[in-house]
């Protein structure tokens, strides 16, 4: 009788999920397809600085970003957005605040292992340290971080890329004074730029030289120039240095094909204006500015005619954008409007409520053979927990015996002459005993400065001399173990937890203890 009545249900389903007026494929949600993600939030953190800082801590929650990877772009987010003054005012920050913050992180991550192993995780970090200490007018930093960015590259053989800091070092080295090194620094990158990035040479004399990335870099040392230019009173150079980035734009508009290399610098097809039109619109206010200290009222005045026309080309493009989204938008509610219609038409009060008995049968049983598992769970976890720590006491008083009768006759263990598994199980239980991993900073380099090793030592005794990949593992494992002990002893807070058992973040912990134990903590807790 159930399995009729559980077959009838089925066809009226089936038959309702037709006949909603659409024709489409349905398609599974994946993991990539939600918006938390790095590249989400780096499409809006230039106007948006706020809700790229919240997607990104969703993309911490939702495991998409590691911690130091979600710091990173945080940075890039307080040193790099337009809207740097808006920003401090509504993190109710002191103005330059955002730039004190993205410094400090930035200096961080440069000791992390995944930068420090990894060049171009370096030219991230040192980008935005770079570009901070140029924003807080630190030339010394800059010319420091510019330097480092130089060699980065070229250990990368990223040509280009060191060009355009070494064009940063030169801007930098002006501004100490040093003006005749820097201003032959920037002519020098210039000329180069210029031999692979100018469009009057024939382009089959250059082959596929005609690239983005050059062409991107030759602005900036261009503006660099210009920036010094204008500093030093040179108003008079001015104005064909701003030409020329003109004409490059002009040429990159008109043939961009040409210029086409697919690195991540150039802009995808339907921003290419926006880009030309940022940079054009920065060449004229140069040009215009330095015809005004030079008192050249006409060519000023037609030089402010084409800034006006440039922004109400800009203001047209606007609009007609903001139309086509609201236009889109339009015919979208109408379509899931008639849709809804014809779902509404298509359901039969019988149905729905044979629908509604079925699923409230069916959660109550998946939830009732979840809880049955989730008990299950949690009893095995607390059994291996007394287990394991029953193995220690007793491995522990075994180890102590050992090292008593040991140190009575050699003296003072050499951790160095121990094999991997010795000295794994050392470590072990020395941090175990004293619970050094409570103390969130206690990591590799902590183990390294305590028991005077090396990294190479202590990961080596973790690797090959036990079940874990590495201190970091360990360490965690170390951390919701206590953990779990709290939830069940105690009726401290989740996050009061989280911090008791050395984790620096909630999210972490939750993630972390989720991963490890298929439990969130408030689960486990309620078991």
């Amino acid at each position: 009788m159930s399995i009729n009545i559980i077959l009838f249900v089925a066809t009226i389903i089936t038959l309702m999920t037709g006949c909603t007026g659409r024709v489409e494929t349905n398609q599974t949600q994946q993991p990539q397809d939600t918006i938390y993600t790095q590249k989400a939030a780096m499409m809006v953190y230039d106007y948006d600085p706020v809700r790229a800082l919240q997607i990104v801590d969703s993309a911490v929650i939702v495991g998409n970003l590691s911690d130091w990877r979600a710091d990173k772009n945080r940075a890039r987010i307080y040193s790099q957005t337009r809207t740097g003054e808006r920003f401090d005012s509504l993190m109710h920050w002191t103005a330059g605040a955002r730039l004190d913050s993205a410094k400090a992180i930035g200096e961080r991550l440069l000791k992390y292992d995944s930068v420090m192993n990894s060049l171009e995780e370096q030219q991230d970090v040192l980008e935005i340290l770079a570009y901070t200490a140029r924003w807080q007018n630190d030339s010394i930093a800059w010319l420091q971080r510019s330097q480092q960015l130089v060699e980065v590259c070229r250990g990368q053989g990223a040509e280009t890329e060191a060009l355009r800091n070494e064009a940063e070092v030169g801007a930098a080295l002006c501004c100490l004074g040093r003006q005749t090194e820097g201003m032959a620094r920037l002519d020098s990158v210039i000329d180069q730029l210029q031999a692979k990035a100018y469009p009057y040479p024939p382009l089959e004399e250059f082959g596929e030289a005609f690239r983005f990335n050059e062409l991107d870099a030759l602005i900036i040392a261009l503006k660099r120039k210009i920036g010094v230019m204008t500093a030093t009173g040179q108003v008079a150079e001015v104005v064909p240095l701003a030409r020329r980035i003109v004409t490059l734009l002009d040429d990159y508009k008109q043939h961009p094909e040409r210029y086409h290399d697919g690195t991540y610098r150039e802009p995808p097809a339907d921003r290419r204006e926006d880009y030309i039109r940022f940079y054009r619109s920065q060449a004229e206010n140069f040009i215009a500015a330095a015809y005004t200290a030079l008192g050249q009222t006409d060519d000023m005045n037609a030089t402010f005619e084409r800034l006006e026309n440039i922004i109400i080309d800009a203001e047209a493009r606007e609009h007609h954008a903001r139309y086509r989204a609201l236009e889109h938008q339009l015919q979208r509610q109408v379509a899931e409007s008639r849709s809804r219609q014809m779902t509404t038409i298509a359901i039969a009060a019988v149905a729905l409520l044979l629908f509604t008995l079925l699923f409230a049968f069916y959660v109550y049983a998946k939830n009732r053979i979840i809880n049955m598992k989730n008990r299950g769970l949690v009893k095995l976890i607390d059994e291996a927990i007394r287990y394991k720590e029953r193995y220690e006491q007793l491995h522990q008083l075994a180890q102590a015996h050992s090292t008593d009768s040991n140190q009575s006759v050699s003296g003072i263990v050499d951790l160095k002459a121990l094999s991997s598994e010795a000295l794994f199980q050392y470590l072990c239980n020395d941090i175990r005993e004293k619970r050094l991993y409570l103390d969130p900073l206690f990591d590799r380099q902590a183990v390294c400065d305590r028991y005077q090793l090396t990294a190479a030592r202590v990961g080596s005794a973790f690797a090959q001399g036990s079940d874990y990949d590495s201190v970091a593992d360990f360490v965690r494992d170390c951390r919701l173990e206590h953990a779990c002990v709290l939830l069940k002893t105690t009726d401290m807070k989740i996050a009061d937890v989280a911090a008791a058992s050395g984790f620096s973040r909630a999210t972490t912990f939750n993630h972390d203890f989720k991963t490890r134990y298929n439990l969130t903590p408030s689960e486990y807790r309620r078991k």
